[in-house]
């Protein structure tokens, strides 16, 4: 399973696709959850992430994508967004982490904050390939590590 998420991470990590909500790209692509359907809930609230289908009754797995409805996100070429329950044992954190590229870090910080999620240090900037990109690391309401960068205007790809 964790070489399917590795993949599945680095498939995704190449590709970096523009969503309506928000101005944000998604860059990877799986979470870990206690209760899978609440923590879809909160990436709902927060990222504006629709569910698309779901696994299990009640949901182990869902499956969400972007798109201003839910017609549209299943209709979209969005990479898909997994949220999918925790093995017995697993730690937080143990799946992966989540990096998502948002126009207004502040905006996203506060709006991540407001669903529970919980500041991990402050907004920094740091250099990348000389250029300042401001970056967040937050925790999600079930302990996952989330990644917030905000690009300068102009600027659609990390400088490497």
């Amino acid at each position: 399973m964790r070489r399917g998420i590795t993949a599945i991470l680095g498939l995704t990590a190449a590709t970096w696709v523009t969503f309506v909500h928000a101005d944000v790209s998604v860059m990877a692509v799986r979470l870990g959850a206690k209760d899978a359907g609440a923590l879809a809930k909160f990436y709902t609230t927060t990222f504006g992430l629709k569910e698309i289908d779901h696994v299990g009754t009640p949901a182990t797995e869902v499956i969400m994508r972007y798109g201003a409805t839910v017609a549209a996100a299943k209709a979209g070429n969005s990479p898909e967004f997994l949220v999918a329950n925790r093995g017995p044992g697993d730690a937080a954190g143990s799946l992966a982490h989540a990096i998502f590229q948002v126009s207004d870090i502040a905006a996203t910080v506060a709006a991540a904050k407001a669903a529970g999620a919980k500041m991990q240090g402050e907004i920094a900037s740091v250099p990348i390939g000389g250029t300042p990109i401001k970056i967040a690391t937050l925790s999600d309401p079930d302990g996952n590590v989330l990644e917030i960068m905000e690009l300068p205007k102009g600027l659609d790809h990390l400088p490497h």
